[in-house]
């Protein structure tokens, strides 16, 4: 959401198109412009983990307004954003140039270093466990400011789901029974 926030102060309205993929969905656009209709849109079969969408790495965008949607220049105005924030471009890679891709440029241009670590998405989705550590257990707020309300109390000793971590602010923002919100970083182990 901060690409998002930060390309709206620039009056460029982003939609994602593109984020978590499972292999079923993977073979799918595997199989476009192959054995279905359609134009090849990527080099990465579902069974060989090669997308870096089925770690969780990798959103795609597209420009709000249809007359718009992928316009060359304002894709490149969104990567300068995009890098700013600390984010990697497809629109880089020298072979399958894809300029709606942004991706954590912690683990390359590939997913090459999460399959040689990992072995398989599921593994490396379980990496993303943290524990509460504070005795008073921590409030999972609604949104980053905490005007917003909570919905929840979390246990000490309990597990969440880290979906971000914020390297600015306070929060990071967690999946627990279901629900999505904010908690202090720094109660997590």
């Amino acid at each position: 959401t901060v690409l998002l926030k930060k390309c709206a102060k620039k009056k460029i309205y982003l939609i994602i198109t593109e984020g978590f993929r499972t292999k079923e969905h993977q073979d799918e656009l595997y199989a476009q412009g192959r054995t279905k209709p359609g134009k090849i849109v990527t080099n990465s079969k579902g069974s060989n983990y090669a997308s870096q969408h089925m770690w969780g790495i990798a959103f795609d965008i597209a420009i709000k307004y249809k007359k718009d949607l992928y316009d060359p220049a304002t894709i490149k105005k969104v990567a300068k954003i995009a890098k700013k924030i600390g984010l990697a471009w497809g629109g880089d890679w020298k072979s399958f140039v894809d300029t709606p891709h942004f991706y954590l440029p912690k683990w390359g241009s590939t997913a090459t270093e999460l399959k040689r670590i990992y072995k398989t998405p599921d593994i490396f989705k379980k990496s993303w466990k943290k524990i509460v550590t504070r005795d008073k257990g921590l409030l999972l707020w609604k949104a980053t400011s905490k005007l917003t309300g909570s919905h929840l109390r979390i246990p000490k000793g309990a597990k969440v789901e880290v979906l971000f971590v914020s390297s600015k602010s306070w929060y990071a923002k967690v999946c627990y029974k279901n629900k999505v919100g904010h908690v202090n970083k720094k109660y997590l182990k």
